[in-house]
């Protein structure tokens, strides 16, 4: 898959997991550590309240989605990150800010 094919995919993934009609933006906040291991929690907002979101809903395939756009887009050593946030508007519009976490690094190696 391409970056494109990826974020479409996360996006779609989603999406399809929101169960109200009214939502207006949802977010996917991303950890990718050690060994490629993926995890992620999410919510989105529905008229003034937010909800959390159920990831039990969001495909499977999104960890390995994740894990390959992890490799994309850190290839070479450029790009370094290990958080990641996603924010999708009910429009279709999306963001994702990729983000260096050196105490989540340092805890992940110490553990290891």
């Amino acid at each position: 898959m391409t970056a494109d094919e990826i974020y479409l995919s996360i996006a779609k993934g989603i999406a399809n997991a929101i169960d109200e009609s009214n939502w207006t933006n949802a977010k996917l906040d991303i950890e990718v550590v050690a060994n490629g291991v993926v995890g992620y929690t999410g919510d989105y907002q529905a008229g003034s309240t937010t909800v959390d979101l159920s990831v039990r809903k969001i495909p499977r395939e999104i960890r390995n989605w994740i894990k390959e756009l992890h490799s994309i887009t850190t290839e070479g050593g450029k790009n370094k990150w290990n958080k990641a946030v996603f924010r999708l508007e009910s429009g279709g519009k999306f963001n994702m800010e990729f983000i260096w976490d050196q105490q989540l690094h340092d805890e992940v190696e110490k553990l290891s």
